[in-house]
């Protein structure tokens, strides 16, 4: 079982399964690290290659996606690659937010008219992006993802009525049927992260949702995030995004901190949202050393 979790067949066996030991709530010799939007607008390089062509034309091209996907860690000892896409690739302009919204929101009161206006509605759209999503997710595995995150990006908006009602049972019925998929294809199984935004209330519910890891945002504590869910699942995050904007040296005490409060095992470090275009690359770097520097002393004592 343990060499199926290296990689698909056929592809080269991992040098650094870090991240995927700590997913599936195994020990790890360190704390792994990713960013989310590592692959992102605060790279020049990035931007550089985002300029030759649309986005969606960036999003079809394997060998655009490939490149964007490496950038970042050339730069960074990360230890996850996130393949350069969008799920706007599956309705092209994102989920059901933006297909009410039409566009972004800071309240989003488009959207959650329709979840009290068009309950029956909501549902059936709410299902149909779920038939999308479910084979979109095993075919990415079927393609070489050896873990998979879901987004739920604005629990918070919804709190936690509409929350329990609109979002949980499809956030648990992408869980089941990928698992299921996966299953039915003959594909290893891979660890699955559930990110809900603002989703603070509902972390109990999430951590029985059918996920291997529970991403939090920086408005949680870790050390109580971890008296709610238990140990029955690893925990991910959740620096403040905008730390990094603080002097290295100022990243590195905040970065001991949230080790600290996390503890050691059954944990992957991120940014509690994804990085800001206008950061700076070095700052990124001395989180991601910071990182790997102190878990080390932290299992040494």
């Amino acid at each position: 079982m343990e060499a199926n979790r290296l990689g698909p067949q056929g592809f080269p066996e991992l040098k650094n399964d870090t991240f995927l030991r700590a997913a599936w709530g195994e020990d790890t010799d360190y704390t792994p690290v990713w960013c989310m939007r590592q692959a992102g607008r605060y790279l020049p390089e990035f931007r550089e290659t985002r300029a030759a062509q649309d986005f969606f034309s960036t999003c079809r091209s394997p060998e655009a996606c490939c490149e964007l996907t490496l950038q970042p860690l050339r730069r960074f000892p990360l230890d996850a690659a996130i393949i350069f896409s969008d799920i706007l690739v599956v309705p092209q302009w994102t989920l059901m937010t933006y297909m009410v919204e039409g566009g972004s929101s800071s309240t989003m009161a488009q959207a959650k008219r329709w979840l009290y206006q068009r309950p029956q509605a909501s549902h059936q759209l709410l299902r149909t992006l779920t038939d999308a999503l479910v084979p979109y997710l095993v075919g990415q595995v079927a393609a070489g993802a050896q873990a998979l995150q879901l987004f739920e990006s604005h629990a918070g908006h919804l709190g936690p009525q509409l929350f329990s009602k609109f979002a949980l049972p499809y956030i648990r019925d992408v869980a089941k049927r990928v698992k299921a998929g996966l299953q039915e294809s003959g594909l290893a199984p891979v660890p699955m992260i559930i990110f809900a935004k603002d989703g603070h209330f509902a972390l109990e519910e999430l951590a029985q949702a059918g996920y291997e890891v529970v991403g939090l945002d920086w408005t949680v504590a870790p050390e109580k995030a971890r008296e709610r869910v238990g140990k029955t699942v690893a925990l991910q995050g959740n620096l403040d995004p905008c730390a990094l904007y603080a002097s290295e040296e100022e990243i590195g005490r905040l970065v001991r901190q949230m080790l600290d409060d996390f503890g050691p095992q059954r944990y992957i470090a991120n940014l509690g949202h994804g990085l800001y275009p206008d950061m700076d690359p070095e700052h990124v770097g001395a989180f991601v050393d910071a990182v790997h520097r102190h878990s080390r002393l932290l299992r040494q004592n």
